[in-house]
């Protein structure tokens, strides 16, 4: 309902409530020329403004007269709307704007009517500079002269080629202290913290003395951060407590070289080391002190008894480690296609983005090398091995950051097939998201080669030698966390987003089991193609190639792709899990396939459908000479998915206390009574005994 107050403006509640959220009341909004506006009053100022209730905000010059950015223009002024858009539009927004203004209207400084502007301008009286115009109206109430702007950069207008706006240069400059009072999370902001030393430079070029003051985050939530008003209206803050703020003010061009350094290196306060944002290395804070930075200085003030000030050179790094203003973020986190600064997908805690950017831009054109060497390396593979080998590719490219579950291994005896040449092709995309490894990188007890990547090429790695080297590998590609471990800093833990391409010439190269999801595997089985067509490839590679490639695959259909499903099976990968089974997997698998034959004794049938590990041992090793026991046995058992009777609980029978595999008839035995187990084994061993072959 609209109601009018005892000025006589109409408002509602929520135009109320906004200006209380700032500590602001009707009264206030009356002196500074600020009005309510219903959703039809705001449509009717402009077709780009949505039909929302808004507080119009009106500007001001130092003379207290509307100001006008441009010549013959009408007074400027900006809108903040007080209720969100409920239509289908404002749900699909990603952020929904709420401050809002005509198109190709410029910027301005606000200047809150409740003071002298004319008086303060003329003055050496401290100002200072917020951004949001009820920010400044509320701390200007509190008796602190303030200047909002309505964006951080908005003390110029780059449009117009002015550095510095004409309203700002009608104050004198000169001698003043003039407090940047920005809100509390700045200095996770990478633009916001260049706005203010670009903002520091204008203001000294005119005699300003410029300092940046710190807001304490006043919330739990670390989502939400305190602004100049919040912080004058909390109970932990207030008009003392922002004097004491402005004392504690670090001034900005004695700190200019601690400024570079934001500009230059970020703290992450877990694991607690320096990443050089130029390169993303990795510095110990002692490293950082000691040597990489050891040679910057930085002038620090010391007071002394009689209360004059003096200058003294201090080692920059270890200041500026102390200091309350340095770059900082939370963790690092790995997250591709986020912007270098962002909030960690899970914590939600300000982090540092180590992902460097793709490797090529995406640009239509020539993609047929690439296929012509797929179709080659493919052309033993089932139909469709294709289709789901390039939707693999497109898929972690398509949505950066993806992690698979799933690798493609390419195998072939003839060399020089171009086998890798698909992992480059693919590596030119990522940039310095790709490496190449080897066996021995698995076996490195560090594994600073997966720092800060999404492709990884495996040639010739293998996982057949060792079951080690087998878990190892499935480790790698289904974790979600990797921890980084490099020498001389401290370990710490980055999202998993790598997935892996393994090329060999073997035919076992990759130990598997018979229930594998994760491996595609392709045999090349024809001959290299001719030297000319590789000698194009390459040209096409180190040019153009992976940026006409990157194109195709943003534009590929992966509506049939479901990331999470096992890999494609092929005979190739069926081929390779026979070939990298032992002898006894081997003829575990033969028992499975066909138990008639395996379970005689000479010419005669062993009816049981439940036998023990003994039992078996005594048919696979008949001389005794495998150096194997009943438990490995058992343990190739339980690999292979053989059930155990009785929920794989002992059963007493004629043969003893045992446990008991289910051979044949799985859906029969699998739900057996104890005495049906017995019945049926005790039956079996009598034949056996009667026709001599048990005692």
């Amino acid at each position: 309902m609209r109601k009018r107050g005892k000025t006589g403006t109409p408002h509602d509640d929520k135009y109320l409530n906004k200006l209380a959220s700032s500590g602001l009341d009707l009264d206030d909004a009356a002196v500074l020329g600020m009005s309510y506006l219903s959703g039809n009053e705001t449509a009717l100022l402009h077709s780009s403004f949505k039909p929302l209730a808004a507080l119009r905000i009106d500007y001001f010059g130092i003379d207290g007269l509307t100001m006008s950015n441009r010549p013959k223009h009408p007074p400027f002024y900006r809108l903040r709307y007080i209720e969100t858009d409920k239509n289908f539009s404002g749900q699909t927004e990603a952020k929904q704007p709420r401050y809002v203004q005509e198109p190709e209207s410029g910027v301005g400084a606000y200047f809150p009517k409740l003071i002298n502007w004319l008086e303060v301008a003329a003055s050496d009286q401290a100002i200072l500079i917020t951004e949001g115009e009820l920010k400044a109206a509320k701390a200007t109430k509190e008796g602190f002269p303030t200047i909002g702007l309505g964006g951080v950069w908005n003390f110029k207008s780059a449009k117009s080629g002015v550095p510095f706006l004409p309203e700002l240069e009608k104050i004198n400059w000169v001698g003043r202290n003039v407090y940047i009072v920005y809100d509390s999370d700045f200095r996770e902001k990478e633009g916001v913290v260049l706005a203010i030393n670009a903002l520091a430079e204008e203001l000294v070029d005119r005699g300003a003395i410029p300092f940046v003051v710190a807001l304490p985050e006043l919330s739990e939530d670390v989502d939400t951060k305190t602004g100049l008003d919040d912080f004058l209206i909390h109970p932990s803050g207030g008009r003392n407590q922002l004097i004491q703020l402005l004392h504690t003010g670090q001034p900005l061009m004695l700190a200019k070289p601690l400024w570079a350094l934001n500009d230059q290196v970020v703290y992450v306060r877990s694991p607690g080391l320096i990443v050089e944002q130029r390169d993303d290395n990795k510095l110990s804070p002692s490293a950082f002190k000691e040597h990489a930075y050891s040679a910057a200085k930085y002038m620090e003030q010391e007071f002394k008894a009689d209360g004059s000030v003096s200058l003294k050179k201090v080692p920059a790094a270890g200041a500026w480690l102390k200091w309350p203003h340095r770059r900082e973020v939370n963790k690092l986190t790995y997250a591709p296609g986020q912007e270098k600064f962002c909030d960690d997908p899970e914590t939600k805690l300000s982090a540092y983005n180590t992902w460097s950017g793709w490797g090529c831009e995406p640009r239509k054109g020539d993609t047929r090398p690439w296929h012509q060497l797929i179709k080659h390396l493919f052309s033993d593979a089932e139909k469709g091995a294709i289709d789901w080998f390039l939707d693999w590719c497109a898929y972690p490219l398509q949505y950066p950051g993806t992690k698979l579950f799933s690798a493609v291994v390419v195998h072939g005896i003839h060399e020089g097939t171009g086998k890798s040449l698909i992992g480059y092709t693919l590596g030119k995309i990522y940039g310095e998201n790709f490496v190449e490894i080897r066996q021995e990188d698995l076996h490195n007890g560090r594994n600073d080669w997966a720092e800060n990547k999404q492709f990884v090429l495996g040639d010739e790695v293998t996982g057949s030698d060792r079951r080690q080297d087998a878990d190892t590998l499935k480790k790698l590609i289904t974790q979600k966390k990797i921890r980084i471990d490099i020498k001389y800093v401290p370990a710490y833990s980055l999202p998993d987003c790598i997935n892996y391409y393994f090329t060999s010439n073997q035919p076992d190269s990759f130990f598997m089991g018979d229930k594998d999801r994760r491996y595609m595997v392709v045999e090349v089985v024809l001959p290299p193609l001719g030297e000319e067509f590789y000698a194009e490839y390459d040209l096409w590679m180190h040019g153009d190639g992976p940026s006409h490639l990157f194109h195709e695959l943003l534009q590929r259909d992966l509506s049939n792709f479901n990331p999470a499903a096992p890999a494609f099976m092929t005979k190739a990968k069926q081929r390779m899990v026979a070939d990298t089974r032992s002898d006894l997997a081997s003829w575990v698998r033969q028992l499975l396939a066909d138990p008639d034959r395996i379970l005689r004794i000479g010419q005669l049938k062993i009816e049981r459908d439940l036998v023990t590990n003994k039992d078996l041992l005594r048919l696979y090793d008949v001389d005794g000479t495998k150096k194997l026991t009943a438990n490995g046995l058992g343990r190739e058992l339980r690999r292979a998915g053989v059930p155990l009777a009785n929920n794989g609980d002992p059963v007493s029978t004629s043969l003893g206390l045992e446990r008991l595999y289910i051979v044949r008839n799985v859906n029969q035995w699998a739900g057996a009574t104890t005495k049906q187990i017995q019945a049926h084994v005790d039956k079996a061993e009598g034949q056996l005994v009667k026709k001599g072959v048990r005692r």
